[in-house]
């Protein structure tokens, strides 16, 4: 599959991705299933911690259904909460200018 690169703000991202776990994980097969929490694995440090307890929450809501047929989320929610306080990775906006010193051509006692 051919991947491109976009910007959207992390909050339309959020969205996205949690709405795509409740959707692959709830009602889906178990490769759809396996699919989407190796997504999250893979994009874990993109996370805040709001959006990771969401997707623990939705994985305890599914097994608290029907988690005797799923492994594959009870393992998912015990690497989840063993890693949700990993660093989250933040992007920072490089200055439009490069920062230089400022350097005072006063006058100079000599």
């Amino acid at each position: 599959m051919n991947e491109i690169n976009v910007s959207i703000p992390y909050s339309f991202f959020k969205d996205l991705f949690e709405d795509s776990f409740k959707y692959n994980l709830m009602p889906t097969t178990d490769e759809r299933a396996d699919v989407c929490i190796e997504n999250v694995k893979k994009y874990w440090v993109l996370l805040n911690s709001g959006t990771r307890n969401e997707l623990i929450r939705l994985s305890k809501c599914y097994i608290s259904l029907n988690g005797a047929r799923k492994h594959n989320v009870k393992d998912f929610l015990q690497w989840a909460e063993n890693n949700l306080h990993k660093q989250h990775q933040t992007s920072t906006q490089r200055p439009l200018v490069d920062i230089l010193p400022v350097v005072n051509l006063g006058d100079k006692k000599q």
